[in-house]
């Protein structure tokens, strides 16, 4: 069983592949084919970054809400309190890279999602998975905030330019991200918190 959070992760995510849909359709606002591409293509990345971010403000505060349920009548008011700062913590999440978001969830769960934050249909390790990820959000803060894509930013065919492939490996690595996150944190619920229904 999955979140809500992921629940909802999943559902905005189709917004990213419908931007990216329109890649190669002609624009009446502009004659420039590469810009029109370009500016679908970092507007998807964008959504797909903005629905992992919301995962992410979203699963911390339904997680801590679960553990409430399994809480001793007299931590109530000490978990209310929690509640209230994870919420806090969450919403407070501006760039959900790596770090930042390994260390929200370690912080507030107790685990460690490093060692299963791999993703293994195209790295071998976190190390290369990590630069990949916080590629993914370089891009969409330069789109943000009016830059051109980064040199560095590993996976695109050209550096400075993005493609449809790199939007769909971004896409997959930020559903794979989430999808097991939510594993891990219903795996926590189950075996550590004792909520034997997990999400539900």
């Amino acid at each position: 069983m999955s979140s809500a959070a992921l629940n909802k992760f999943q559902a905005s995510l189709v917004g990213a592949r419908v931007l990216a849909s329109f890649h190669g359709e002609v624009s009446t606002v502009s004659s420039n084919q590469i810009f029109t591409d370009q500016c679908l293509l970092k507007a998807a990345i964008a959504q797909a970054v903005g629905c992992w971010e919301g995962y992410i403000e979203a699963a911390l505060p339904e997680f801590v809400s679960k553990t409430r349920v399994q809480a001793h009548r007299k931590a109530w008011t000490l978990i209310v309190q929690f509640e209230s700062l994870v919420s806090k913590l969450s919403n407070e999440l501006n760039t959900p890279n790596w770090d930042k978001c390994r260390d929200l969830i370690v912080n507030v769960t107790g685990m460690d999602p490093y060692g299963s934050w791999i993703w293994t249909p195209r790295f071998l390790n976190q190390t290369d998975t990590k630069s990949f990820f916080n590629g993914i959000l370089d891009v969409r803060h330069s789109f943000a905030h009016g830059f051109a894509v980064p040199m560095g930013v590993p996976g695109p065919l050209m550096p400075g330019q993005l493609d449809p492939a790199y939007l769909i490996d971004s896409i997959s690595c930020l559903e794979h991200f989430a999808t097991i996150t939510d594993s891990l944190l219903e795996h926590e619920l189950t075996h550590r918190h004792g909520c034997t229904t997990g999400w539900n």
